[in-house]
């Protein structure tokens, strides 16, 4: 795993392992370029010409070709289909309006939406971090039954309810007074490394409960 592009990424390749991964965490540098690609052609071309329409057009056309490369390798184009929804939108909004800002409106209602399940799933006592970890490794199935679980599982959410609130205090302002390249900086470093640092996180407190549980 990792190398040219994981078959899986995210928590769900590195939960499991006794060594972290950041490669696998974050796709390997496949996973980097369908991040960060589409927003960077974007950002360059609108802030080089100017022109709304070239720039969208240019970050619609790299998610199709990473999507194509993805089907013909028959590897799992489920997180690029989910890219390519968002910056179709995003390139249709932009062109519609004629500003570039709203290129980005799509990645913050995502990041919006993120944090009110997020904290939704606190307030109703189920912390999703923990629903997930428990479908990814069934050995904390039964997180909810002991209290270290609930609460290991419950500040892993918080933290993860912390990137998508700062996601969204940095990069809303620059979006409504129209920042277009501070914008793309932003969405970039607050992408995969900022995943990455919430990543491994988590998982040293996942593999903390197994240690103290006796699973490891």
């Amino acid at each position: 795993m990792g190398g040219e592009g994981s078959t899986r990424s995210g928590l769900g390749a590195v939960l499991q392992e006794e060594e972290f991964s950041v490669a696998d965490a974050i796709g390997g540098r496949r996973g980097i370029v369908e991040s960060v690609l589409p927003t960077l052609l974007f950002v360059v071309l609108f802030v080089a010409t100017g022109a709304v329409g070239l720039a969208a057009g240019a970050a619609v056309a790299a998610v199709v070709v990473m999507l194509v490369v993805r089907l013909v390798q028959r590897q799992s184009p489920s997180t690029v289909i989910g890219g390519l929804i968002g910056v179709a939108l995003g390139a249709v909004l932009a062109v519609r309006s004629g500003e570039g800002s709203d290129f980005y409106w799509p990645g913050i209602v995502t990041n919006a939406v993120s944090l009110a399940v997020l904290l939704l799933s606190l307030a109703l006592r189920h912390p999703l971090v923990g629903v997930v970890v428990a479908l990814l490794d069934p050995r904390v199935s039964d997180w909810r039954e002991h209290e270290d679980g609930r609460r290991v599982y419950t500040r892993a959410t918080l933290l993860f309810a912390g990137l998508y609130a700062a996601k969204l205090a940095v990069q809303l302002p620059l979006l409504l007074t129209g920042q277009v390249a501070a914008l793309g900086a932003a969405k970039i470093a607050m992408g995969l490394p900022a995943f990455a640092v919430i990543a491994y996180l988590v998982w040293l407190m996942h593999r903390g409960l197994l240690a103290r549980r006796g699973l490891r």
